[in-house]
């Protein structure tokens, strides 16, 4: 009787050791899947910030030659 408690004993340790080791595994795993959605977050944000800034750009160009067409039209209308 107590070879097959020391028996079972051993097969629930290696059991044990096993379920540690996938749940280990999986931990990292979980890691790297974060940090791969923490980089590619911020690579996104990146880029529309990118987008922003040159939309502002645009934004002004077509201001100054918003401007610059009015110009040319109280000139054209004042001769």
């Amino acid at each position: 009787m107590h070879v097959t408690e020391l028996e079972r004993e051993r097969d629930s340790l290696k059991r044990m050791t096993t379920v540690t080791n996938e749940l280990e595994e999986a931990k990292r795993e979980v890691a790297l899947v974060r940090r791969s959605v923490l980089e590619e977050k911020q690579s996104l944000e990146d880029r529309l910030d990118e987008e922003r800034r040159a939309k502002e750009r645009v934004r002004a160009q077509l201001d100054i030659r918003m401007a610059e067409l009015q110009k040319r039209k109280a000139k054209f209308v004042c001769l």
